[in-house]
Formats: C-alpha cells, structure tokens, sequence
C-alpha cells in the first residue's frame, strides 16, 4: 500500500525533514549551518533582495516570542532549483534565494513582504518551540536524484519516520499559526498568504513540482492546502474577535478607568502579543504611578510631560490591510490623585517594563521609546530618559512629544548636574511648537521655563497662546 507522506502541500516550511527523537534532539553535520553553507555559496548580503528579507527577517524576529539559546540568524543560500526552509538548533534559518523569489512574486511588494514575513515567522515558531528535523528534505524530488544512494538512505529513512506523520502535520500546522500571528504582530497583513485567488500555499507547491516519491504523488489539489488555509484562517479568526477587547481598553484607558483597561490589554495579550498593546499596559501603568506619585511628592510636577497611546493595533490590519497609516495621539498629564510610594514604585516598574516589551517588539517603534523615558523621568532617571528620547527622535524627528519630554529632561538633568540647558531647552521648545503650533504641554512648558528664568514678556507670550488653545486650561492657574 503506496504511503501517503504528510508533506507539507503548501509550504515545506521547516521541513528541512522529518525529526525523530525530541528527547535527543538533531544530531550530525545536517544540524549545522556550516554543512548547508559548504554545499551551497551564500547570496551577496548587500544584495538588493538579501537586504529586503534581512528588513522583513528583523521585524518578524522583534515581534516573535523568544527563548534561550543562540539568537536566530538569517542565512540565504544562492540555490534556485526547490525552494526550501529550514530551521536549525544552531539558531540558523535557511532560505535559499528560490524561496525568496517565489514570496516576492507577488502583485505588489507589500504582499511579497508579507509572504516572506509568514515564512520566517513560521521558522521561528519551530525555533521557539525546538521543532528541528533531523534530516532535510526536498519537497520535490527529481526522480534521477532518488536513485543517488545517499539521497535514497536519506529518503528511505524519512519514509519510515513519516508514518507517524500526524504528529509532523499537526506540528506544521501550529506552526502556521504562529507563523501567521508573529507577521501580523510585526505589521505585515495576511490576505497575501491566505487570498481566496492567490493561495499563496497553492503557488508554493506549483512552483516545486513535486514528483514521485516512493510511488507516491503530491498533487497541488492536495487536500492539506486546504488544512493549512484553515489553520491559518482559524489563527486570524482568533485575533479578529480581540479587537473588540483592544477598543475597549483605548476607551477605558480615555475615560481614566485604568483597572479596566489594564483588564482589557492584558486579555488582548493573551492572543496578540503586539507592541501597541504592551505600550498601551505600560501607560496603564504610567498613569497609576503617577496617582501615586502626586501625593507621595505632595504636588504635581512643575513641567508637563506628553504621552503617546496607539489607539490602533495591528490585529486590525490581519486579514484586509488597506494601508499604512499613521498612528494616532492622545497625550496624558499627570494627576493628582491617590498616595503611596509603595505603589508607586510597582506601577512604573511595570510601566517601563511593558514599555521596554513594546519598544522590543519593534526597534522602529518611536513612540513607545518616549513613554519609557517618561518613566524614567519618574524614576528621577533624567539622563536615561534624554537617551531614550534621542533614540525617539532618531526614528521619528518630527514626533513632536519626544521634543517636548526632552527639553523637561534637559532641565531635570541640568539641575542635577548643575549645568546649563537653556539653549538645548528652547530649541526643543521650538520645534515642537513649529511642528505643532497648538500643542498645549509645549506652549504650558515654554511659559513655565521663561517664567522661572525671569523672562516675563517670553512667558506671557507663550501664556496667551495656551488660552487662546485652551482657555479653561487648569494650566493657565500655574502661570503667574
């Protein structure tokens, strides 16, 4: 009776080849990436295609859980021929270019980018979980190569493996969730791995061909496309129906409902590990130190510091991502409401802490850096928050919060050092306001500074403006 393998139909992602024997895991030269790289040469890393999926590899792996052990690495072999990938305990992911032509195939760039995107994310899912296969494997073999006696030892041993092969199945399977919820989590939508009239499994195993092995046919018709196209589908499913939960945290956290919304992002998180919703925990957090901090200082901080809440998470953008718009802003004061230090130094433990996760899961995400350096700034840590505002600016130099949280930082850590900012304070001041002449905690902290440098016509200045912004501003009663 002809085997049927368990092949993946769509993707032979990880599938190096079938493992055995998870309690010793892989073993021998296959197990390292030196072997792969001696049988093949690498692609020219300054390549233009090599330099788009080390982007797309970055992201993913920010956004991916993580584990100890070696950091994973992207290694791109120059094989055309099948295209594979393959995960190994050495923490390298292997792509051969062929693979990376197939993903970036696709009608637009974007949905290239999210088909490598689902790819790596996969592989990783198999690093994660330590999912190696012991030998690799070739979706599609030609059939001189099965008689090489090497290669036919190889296959003979995988066939015998394979009949266990619901465990691998179901292992591929998982692997496509996660593959799917780490480049959702990195930005990348998934209509291009799963649309209806470009399959992206579908394409896959057209584009290997598979042939006859051991008197078995893999069609492309395979039902296990399908399997996997529900796996995928079942993943985003999930997602989907979250983001009722992540709205309702945006609101409660609007409405200062803080218990409630930390509720909601910490469900949220159960699913969709996404930096907006770790930068969203953190200000949850941020907000419930500062109740403690008011009292515990017995008064609310002289100068004003500006939040940022990502209203949007990218769960939204799962299946149908229409574009890539901006994220929009809510800024948050401080308030005085409740004591105790105690408390105070858990909350903005926590809040850095989820701010540091958010800023992890995306180096590129500028707006969680400048609420952990106003964490820091609670934390009497003014120097830390310059640096973290610097890195803000460096990926955002418009990002007008981070302009005015650094001219406040540069004031705490002159008064500490007993130097002199003013000059780095006014020019912060100044662009923040040249970007947006509105801003309210700018003009407030502009008026403030020169009121206590003496400069009384530069304070009534900025002091006219806030009113005429915001004329019931309990701001305006600071300002003598």
């Amino acid at each position: 009776m002809a085997l049927r393998m368990t092949l993946i139909a769509g993707l032979l992602l990880a599938t190096g080849a079938i493992a055995h024997a998870q309690e010793t895991g892989p073993q021998g030269p296959e197990a390292s990436r030196e072997y792969w790289i001696g049988k093949s040469k690498l692609v020219n890393p300054a390549s233009p295609i090599s330099l788009r999926a080390a982007d797309v590899f970055a992201r993913v792996l920010a956004a991916a859980d993580k584990k100890p052990g070696p950091s994973p690495e992207l290694v791109i072999l120059d094989e055309d021929g099948y295209p594979w990938a393959r995960s190994l305990p050495d923490g390298a992911i292997l792509l051969t270019r062929g693979a990376l032509q197939i993903a970036f195939s696709a009608k637009t760039r974007k949905q290239g980018d999210a088909r490598l995107a689902f790819i790596l994310g996969h592989e990783l899912s198999h690093q994660v979980n330590g999912d190696f296969w012991h030998f690799f494997f070739y979706q599609g073999v030609h059939q001189e190569t099965v008689q090489d006696p090497k290669t036919k030892q190889t296959l003979d041993q995988m066939v015998k493996i394979a009949q266990s092969g619901d465990s691998v199945s179901t292992k591929e399977l998982q692997a496509d969730q996660y593959g799917v919820l780490y480049a959702t989590q990195a930005g990348y939508g998934m209509r291009a791995v799963v649309d209806e009239d470009h399959n992206f499994f579908r394409e896959w195993t057209q584009a290997t061909s598979p042939w006859l092995l051991e008197g078995v046919i893999l069609e492309s018709n395979h039902p296990k496309i399908e399997e996997r196209t529900a796996a995928v589908l079942l993943a985003l499913d999930r997602v989907l129906k979250k983001i009722e939960v992540f709205d309702k945290g945006v609101k409660a956290y609007q409405a200062e409902s803080y218990v409630t919304a930390r509720y909601y992002f910490e469900d949220f998180l159960s699913v969709f590990q996404s930096r907006e919703a770790y930068n969203n925990l953190g200000l949850v957090y941020y907000a419930m130190a500062a109740r403690e901090y008011a009292l515990w200082k017995e008064k609310a901080p002289e100068y004003h510091l500006s939040l940022v809440l990502d209203e949007k998470t990218r769960a939204k953008e799962a299946y149908a991502r229409a574009g890539d718009g901006k994220e929009s802003f809510l800024t948050s004061s401080l308030r005085k409401i409740d004591p105790h230090k105690s408390r105070f130094d858990a909350y903005i433990t926590k809040a850095a802490r989820y701010f540091n996760e958010a800023a992890g899961r995306d180096p590129a995400y500028a707006m969680a850096r400048n609420n952990l350096a106003c964490a820091y700034f609670l934390q009497d840590r003014a120097a830390n928050a310059v640096g973290e505002l610097d890195r803000a600016l460096e990926l955002d130099p418009r990002l007008a919060e981070a302009l005015n949280n650094r001219a406040v930082a540069y004031i705490k850590m002159a008064e500490g050092l007993k130097i002199n900012l003013d000059a780095q304070v006014e020019a912060d001041l100044m662009k923040a306001l040249a970007i947006r002449p509105g801003y309210a905690h700018a003009l407030f902290n502009a008026a403030y500074f020169y009121q206590s440098r003496g400069r009384e016509t530069e304070r009534d200045k900025y002091r006219t403006l806030l009113a005429q912004v915001e004329p019931e501003s309990r701001l305006l009663a600071l300002l003598k």
